[in-house]
């Protein structure tokens, strides 16, 4: 009878851990159905991203080519309007040719110049903004900095500052770069742009310097903001060895994705 009695609490004490060992993978089964199926909301939300970056980027690159032939036009006609403006001026001291006549060759090439600055500086911001966007997944993969922590790679420097920084900083950075180099700072993109609304990349609270971080102006201006604790991240090209796209960027990264008020906007209208 004793052994019956054991047997069968036996059975009753394994009939409970069973269904307890059931029970909890059953749960673990449910946490990980429930994982899996926020994951698989999750990726296709960053693929589509990523499907629509890759979109905008192929664009950018198309706009930009078409943009340096046009460039090429408007330099050439740069040239002839600089030597015609020469040879009327020439004929203006000789008294062949009225003030008028000089006038409107001259403002002509005033006009061809301003075109060919304004090509410059989107052919510039265009190359920019492609660098961060084909940078961004090895942004995303390097370790994090500790508040002060610097590195450096091939491509890539990075400094975490520690000092509150806001776009109403800027002055500052831009008088100390004044008074070093006796002109303005190159910024091609303060805040958050068209393009970065179309990148769908944070950037209301960052700018944009066209400076090679690797120049005399550009090491001067890394250094005066790891002094001054602002954070930056340096990009000496996508591609190592080409100065195209080198920037520094002067803020938090602007890799966080921003949600585009209108998806369908038409890329990269100048």
């Amino acid at each position: 009878m004793i052994g019956r009695k054991y047997i069968r609490a036996a059975i009753t004490a394994s009939s409970l851990l069973f269904l307890t060992l059931d029970g909890n993978t059953q749960e673990k089964q449910k946490q990980s159905v429930t994982r899996s199926s926020s994951s698989r909301k999750v990726a296709p939300v960053d693929a589509e991203l990523a499907r629509l970056r890759a979109e905008v980027i192929e664009k950018m690159k198309e706009s930009r080519a078409s943009a340096e032939k046009l460039l090429a036009i408007h330099e050439e006609e740069k040239t002839k309007l600089t030597t015609e403006y020469q040879r009327r001026r020439e004929f203006y001291s000789q008294g062949l040719i009225s003030r008028s006549e000089l006038n409107q060759v001259e403002r002509a090439l005033a006009e061809a110049i301003v075109r060919v600055e304004e090509d410059k500086r989107w052919l510039t911001e265009s190359d920019i903004a492609i660098t961060e966007a084909t940078m961004r997944d090895e942004l995303l993969r390097l370790p994090g900095l500790a508040i002060g922590g610097y590195s450096e790679t091939g491509t890539l420097l990075r400094f975490n500052g520690g000092a509150p920084w806001s776009l109403a900083d800027t002055p500052k950075i831009e008088k100390f770069f004044l008074q070093t180099f006796g002109r303005g700072l190159p910024v091609t993109a303060f805040g958050q742009t068209a393009t970065h609304d179309r990148l769908r990349f944070d950037h209301r609270n960052a700018i944009d310097v066209a400076l090679h971080p690797d120049s005399n102006e550009g090491r001067s201006l890394l250094s005066y903001l790891r002094q001054m604790g602002i954070p930056f991240i340096a990009f000496r090209g996508a591609v190592p060895g080409a100065a195209t796209g080198a920037h520094i960027h002067i803020g938090n990264p602007s890799v966080k994705a921003v949600v585009s008020a209108d998806p369908q906007k038409e890329c990269c209208k100048r």
